[in-house]
């Protein structure tokens, strides 16, 4: 069981990565926003010669890669090993809070780089429906990866070898 200074840490940590995620949530829309505003002036004329087709198939095929490593990578992360090395540590704010705010941060990170691939492309001569997709990939996969207050309690509650309290038991 956590006792409220525990509980207090978490409360701000969830605060600052609800922060964050909003930070990266917004960069998405502000990609937009650039390419409407400034779009004609920063967007490359198409070269008929350059595969813009195959790059965009590469940097959709790399998207999806990188859907599932960040998935593996945060389930990765968040798990509390059995073998007595982890379950043995107190809880303070370097174990459970920081392992949670990186794994959030990463993850966030790889979808983010999602919409960076339909800025790119965008700026490389490609239609605003290839940017809106990848975009929209991003934004659905940041949504997916969002900081969840029941997550972070379950490991802090892990990491600090005690039984998982109910995430209404916080407040």
């Amino acid at each position: 069981m956590l006792v409220p200074e525990e509980k207090e840490t978490i409360e701000k940590g969830f605060l600052l990565n609800l922060i964050i995620w909003g930070a990266m949530l917004a960069s998405l829309f502000i990609y937009i926003i650039i390419c409407h505003v400034a779009g004609d002036l920063i967007r490359k004329t198409p070269n008929p010669e350059f595969p813009i087709a195959l790059v965009r198939n590469i940097l959709f095929g790399i998207s999806a890669a990188e859907l599932l490593l960040a998935y593996y990578l945060r389930n990765t992360m968040l798990r509390v090993r059995s073998n007595g090395a982890d379950s043995l540590l107190k809880f303070d704010h370097p174990t459970a809070l920081s392992r949670y705010t990186s794994a959030v941060i990463i993850s966030l990170a790889l979808c983010e780089s999602i919409g960076l691939y339909g800025l790119v492309l965008f700026l490389l001569g490609d239609e605003y429906q290839n940017l809106y997709i990848f975009i929209g990939v991003a934004a659905i996969a940041m949504v997916f990866f969002r900081p969840k207050r029941e997550e972070l309690v379950e490991l802090a509650v892990a990491m600090h070898g005690g039984e998982i309290q109910p995430p209404h038991m916080l407040h």
